[in-house]
């Protein structure tokens, strides 16, 4: 028995049957998980899939697609990654995450069925997801890609729609150092005679995307070409949504302006599904979901009580050049002042991201991610020059300096430059101050 041999005891928990897995790293391609969902029983041929892929973006998207659809009266699952606390984050229905007792029983079904190939960790989450999706009878799930989408393992579906989000540089060694190649990689997950969503891309990429939905026989549509965005209504602080079957009013759930594209685009995919079933998706239904949508550790700000005083710290994850710049632009936006922790993997370009991010920063503290491809704190120093900044390995000990007496109170707090490091150090504050609540207890959308 294989979980057996991975795990060493017959009924293993998720995690310690995914801390086994994770030696066996990434593997690209679909000949093995089309062969493990296979000997599963082919879960994921019952359960329309909605995929997402992307560069940036592709997270909010598919959060806010999957509370649309729950307020729409779809019973919808999300599947994500990864995750920012607890692996349990990574799957939900209707806005509620897995309980750690039901994914390792899915978990455990998959390593037997598995053979003597051991599956990836992702590999092994995915075919869960499908297995939790079809037990509970889901009426549509929403797949976050997790890396590309050609050879990705949540491609092995066959999406009723796809929707592409924004494309920038990333994950180079994998999917090519080129926005055409990248955008070509993509384009993975269309499909022959189904409509595939974008938003505004680039010109190359706009190029290559066509050029494969027109190879492949998919219907490409550019969202941001039919969408009319306006900032606020009648002097309330909402927004109205205008698309080519109606009109929506609704608080912004999320904060940033690109998130605005973000949710505009998952609002074109819900009609597009609802359109599959003969239904119009219903404006006060879609404003609730839309208002529903929470996705922590993007542009997440979190309240907390010091010895010193109420701080505010903000969470983005900002791990390459184009989210970096995105929460610059914020910042900009807002206004405020504010110290910077920050730490970063290795191939996420932080020479530029840090730059970017460090120019409006007060004071500065550098640190690593508890990740194998962290880039150390002292390497990160040299790319500010002449900047004044100080290092500290541990997350838990950057927090704590950039929380000390010596710092103004007045001044926020932003953490970013990796997911990982977000992740770690909300869950430090959380012990240390009670706030924020953890990522899986969230219901992250619209939930009946």
């Amino acid at each position: 028995m294989l979980r057996r041999h991975v795990t060493g005891q017959a009924k293993p928990s998720a995690q310690e049957i995914l801390d086994r897995l994770e030696v066996w790293g990434q593997k690209f391609g679909l000949d093995a998980i089309r062969d493990l969902l296979g000997a599963l029983g082919d879960p994921q041929q019952g359960v329309p899939t909605i995929l997402v892929a992307g560069t940036n973006g592709k997270g909010s998207t598919s959060a806010a697609l999957a509370s649309l659809l729950t307020a729409a009266g779809f019973r919808c699952g999300l599947y994500t990654s990864p995750h920012l606390e607890h692996v349990e984050e990574r799957l939900r229905i209707d806005g509620v995450a897995i309980t750690e007792a039901e994914l390792g029983r899915h978990l455990r079904r998959v390593l037997d069925a598995a053979g003597s190939a051991p599956p990836t960790y992702f590999e092994s989450l995915t075919a869960a997801a499908w297995l939790h999706f079809a037990a509970h009878r889901v009426d549509v799930a929403v797949f976050e890609v997790g890396l590309g989408g050609r050879l990705d393992a949540t491609n092995v579906s066959e999406p009723v729609l796809s929707v592409i989000t924004q494309i920038a540089r990333d994950h180079a060694q994998q999917l090519g150092w080129t926005l055409t190649s990248i955008a070509g990689e993509k384009a993975g997950v269309m499909r022959p005679g189904r409509k595939c969503l974008t938003w505004r891309p680039a010109p190359a990429v706009q190029r290559e995307l066509n050029r494969c939905a027109a190879v492949c026989g998919a219907e490409l549509v550019d969202a941001g070409a039919e969408v009319e965005i306006h900032d606020q209504v009648e002097n309330q602080p909402h927004l109205s949504l205008g698309t080519p079957s109606a009109r929506y009013t609704f608080r912004a759930p999320l904060a940033g302006n690109h998130q605005l594209t973000n949710l505009a685009l998952a609002v074109r995919a819900a009609e597009e599904f609802c359109a599959l079933f003969a239904r119009k998706l219903d404006a006060e239904a879609a404003g609730q979901g839309l208002e529903g949508v929470r996705w922590p550790g993007r542009l997440e700000w979190v309240e907390i009580e010091t010895s010193t005083g109420p701080r505010r710290v903000l969470f983005d994850a900002a791990h390459n050049p184009a989210g970096a710049a995105a929460l610059r632009s914020y910042l900009d936006e807002v206004g405020i002042e504010f110290d910077l922790l920050y730490g970063a993997l290795n191939d996420k370009q932080p020479e530029q991201c840090l730059s970017l991010l460090a120019e409006r920063a007060n004071r500065i503290v550098l640190t690593a991610p508890d990740h194998g491809r962290a880039m150390s704190p002292e390497a990160l120093l040299p790319l500010l020059k002449t900047r004044n900044a100080v290092a500290e390995t541990d997350a838990g000990s950057a927090l704590e300096r950039c929380l000390a007496t010596a710092n103004d109170p007045s001044r926020s707090l932003v953490v970013t430059g990796s997911l990982y490091l977000v992740g770690e150090v909300r869950s430090v504050l959380r012990a240390n101050y009670g706030a924020p609540a953890a990522a899986r207890d969230l219901v992250t959308g619209y939930s009946r």
